[in-house]
């Protein structure tokens, strides 16, 4: 640990960190632009400049250092200033507050004084910093230079104008991507972020690698702009909740942002050991699904080969009775990849103290590909929660859980099947079709219409992850938190309180009252998720043993 004075302030910090995180660790601003934490440091920016006292208190180095790149380690006692600091910093001198002035008016020179018109007002840095750090005014009476609004990507726009070419976003895509679309093209007070293009000005490569996102994310001005937020809402409109991607099993951490009619975008959150900075654009752009208008919003039932909307109490009146028409062992309980943990594990003490099946199976997405990047992997299992899924619906009585050919196999012989999906655009294979079509009565509880529900006796409207709290499992173990932002569409019920009522109607005694006191009794009868209630996961989660 190195021992440092931080202004006034006396403070341990572990070896290697530099000044920027040192001081942002103990509620410091030191203002900076090019530097973020998981990218390579130019220091090119220059907003960033501290004093630093290396050889003694009295007096500071000649040049001003940049915070990003001078990093602390612990000194021997020969080398310690005034006996007892490994580096003195002072990040409110004179000389580095009048710096930071006169970089953000040579900043601010061609920049167009848009906020009101543009997508990043109120969560600009470049806004923020120049009320806290700059002039008042500007000096520059000129005329600005004002380069072309580009098109880099399906999902990218550039706004060239507002550009300070602090470079993140060149190398976000050399180092994390590694796919390199970005460069500089011109110099001096001309030099533009571009993509390649041949010399008739025509794209020949354009920003379209599955992380593209993340450079409007990390852009710390108005430059790069996502094409699906473009002129949406305003930042300080909307709410914001820590959550978790539903999009594949890494389980990236995120937040959702959105108001009472629906989700407006998602965004990366920091998790060191799961998805660091970064999520795919997959998860970024994959949550309209939410917000569709055909949303499941009331039970249906099938009349005469057609289904036509019915009230809750009739549906399950309906399902009750079918039920207890045949033997267990003629019922087959499918719980989904796409559910949380509580939702699956209300369902499979259903199936087991209720029906008295052990016939459990999984159903989710389809796999797709993986995407290997040098610092991020997209998986190839499409759904967030498979893991969970297994362990917790083949926790009662060691059961196995059925999937692919076994599981079909067992639909296509059953009387009842009830399906939990909530699998946003399902298709069906032709063998998953012939052994639904062969079932007496299909259950399925859906989100959407899907090929599922279509060959459904009864349609149950569920939740998707956006509309309930609960916990994902993601494929190296990791369990995580939901959170509810929205309420769900019409009548659509979270999936464990829909099967608890129809447990409940068949005789049993189901009492939970919320997410979380199902949490708690996951983690007293499930192995290996002891720690696994809601209080203890928190918004960081916990690794399973």
């Amino acid at each position: 640990m190195a021992f440092i004075k931080l202004n006034d302030l006396e403070i341990e910090v572990e070896d290697g960190t530099n000044i920027v995180e040192a001081a942002r660790q103990h509620g410091i601003e030191v203002p900076h632009y090019c530097y973020h934490p998981g990218l390579s440091r130019p220091a090119n920016c220059r907003m960033c400049l501290i004093d630093l006292y290396l050889r003694s208190s009295e007096m500071p180095e000649r040049q001003l250092a940049t915070g990003c790149t001078t990093t602390v380690r612990s000194a021997p006692p020969e080398r310690k200033i005034d006996g007892k600091y490994d580096v003195i910093v002072r990040t409110d001198s004179p000389r580095v507050i009048k710096a930071r002035e006169d970089i953000l008016e040579f900043l601010l020179v061609h920049h167009p004084l848009d906020c009101p018109v543009c997508d990043q007002a109120g969560e600009c840095d470049l806004q923020d910093f120049s009320y806290r750090h700059g002039h008042d005014k500007s000096r520059y009476v000129e005329v600005k230079n004002v380069p072309p609004k580009k098109d880099l990507g399906p999902d990218v726009l550039l706004y060239t104008t507002r550009c300070i070419v602090c470079t993140r976003c060149i190398r976000f895509c050399d180092e994390v991507s590694g796919t390199g679309e970005l460069g500089l093209i011109n110099r001096g007070s001309h030099d533009e972020i571009d993509i390649p293009r041949n010399h008739a000005g025509t794209p020949i490569q354009l920003l379209d690698n599955k992380l593209a996102g993340n450079v409007v994310d990390i852009c710390p001005v108005g430059a790069l702009i996502s094409k699906d937020f473009l002129f949406k809402s305003r930042p300080w409109f909307l709410k914001k909740e820590n959550s978790i991607c539903s999009g594949c099993s890494v389980g990236c951490n995120v937040t959702v942002e959105y108001k009472e009619d629906g989700l407006y975008r998602i965004k990366p959150r920091f998790h060191e050991d799961i998805n660091q900075h970064w999520m795919c654009d997959d998860g970024r752009l994959g949550y309209h699904y939410v917000n569709n208008d055909d949303r499941l919003q009331l039970p249906q039932k099938r009349v005469e080969d057609e289904l036509v909307t019915t009230q809750w109490a009739d549906a399950l009146s309906l399902i009750t009775e079918k039920i207890s028409e045949v033997e267990s062992n003629d019922i087959v309980v499918i719980g989904s990849a796409q559910a949380t943990n509580e939702d699956n594990f209300v369902l499979q003490q259903f199936a087991h103290d209720v029906l008295k099946t052990t016939q459990l199976g999984l159903f989710g997405q389809q796999l797709g590909e993986e995407h290997k990047f040098p610092q991020f992997t997209i998986e190839a299992d499409k759904n967030p929660n498979t893991a969970g899924a297994r362990t917790i619906l083949g926790s009662a009585n060691g059961n196995v859980v059925l999937e692919g050919e076994t599981l079909w196999e067992k639909v296509a012989g059953a009387k009842v099947v009830y399906l939990v999906s909530g699998v946003p655009e399902r298709a069906l294979d032709e063998a998953e079709k012939e052994a639904l079509s062969k079932v007496d009565f299909l259950i399925v509880q859906d989100i959407l219409p899907s090929a599922v529900t279509e060959m459904a006796d009864v349609i149950l409207p569920g939740t998707t992850f956006a509309e309930k709290d609960g916990t994902f499992t993601n494929s190296t173990g990791w369990v995580q938190r939901i959170r509810k932002t929205i309420d769900p569409p019409g009548e659509a019920q979270s999936d464990w309180l829909i099967t608890q009522q129809i447990a409940n109607q068949l005789g049993g005694e189901f009492e939970y009252s919320f997410a979380g006191e199902i949490a708690l009794a996951i983690a007293e009868s499930v192995e290996g998720y002891g720690d696994a209630t809601h209080q203890k996961i928190g918004d960081a989660g916990i690794k399973l043993a």
